[in-house]
């Protein structure tokens, strides 16, 4: 029996929700409260590169003529930003793990996390979100060409968050506000 494609979308998020209770326990109900300058740039730039990310996207994409379905808003805005936050942090581990028993020099555990993060991004949106989102890509859009290293910049600081300080609250919170950019412009429903 093929499963419905909210029935995927809840099945993908119970899977990483499991999989962050397990492995992340710790990050998740511990916040961490060094507020050096480093982390306040750090979390400053995360804003910025956010809010350049709803204008790019807000402007390369299209509803289809979708209405919001508000229950959807709420429950993709938090279910994903806690969901796939954790998948993301599941990768970057993994590479920082592999790259650990090589080396202890923390670039190159970061950019062997960053690598995993990125290869697991690429893959669960070409491979899952594609064929779960209904078409909103306005391939004529003139800011087309900024998403993706708007995205890199996104990876990039939510990988710096962690790595620096097993930051997970305030990367929910910022995958949360690039979901709800992402279900207020594409408008779907996680009920139909």
């Amino acid at each position: 029996m093929e499963l419905t494609v909210p029935a995927k979308i809840f099945t993908y998020w119970c899977i990483a929700i499991v999989i962050g209770l397990l492995f992340f326990r710790k990050e998740t109900f511990s916040f961490n409260r060094n507020f050096d300058l480093r982390r306040k740039v750090l979390l400053g730039a995360s804003v910025v590169i956010v809010i350049l990310n709803a204008f790019i996207y807000s402007n390369s994409t299209f509803d289809g003529g979708r209405t919001i379905d508000i229950a959807s808003v709420i429950l993709f805005t938090f279910g994903n930003g806690i969901a796939e936050t954790f998948m993301f942090y599941l990768f970057f581990s993994m590479g920082e793990k592999l790259a650990g028993m090589a080396t202890k020099n923390p670039w190159l555990l970061f950019a062997a996390g960053m690598l995993f993060f990125m290869v697991y991004s690429g893959l669960i949106h070409a491979f899952f979100w594609l064929d779960m989102l209904p078409e909103h890509v306005n391939q004529a859009s003139p800011y087309k060409p900024l998403f993706m290293p708007t995205q890199l910049l996104i990876a990039g600081s939510w990988a710096l968050s962690f790595f620096w300080y097993r930051d997970l609250p305030s990367v929910f919170l910022l995958h949360a506000l690039v979901d709800l950019t992402m279900i207020l412009n594409v408008k779907f429903s996680l009920f139909a």
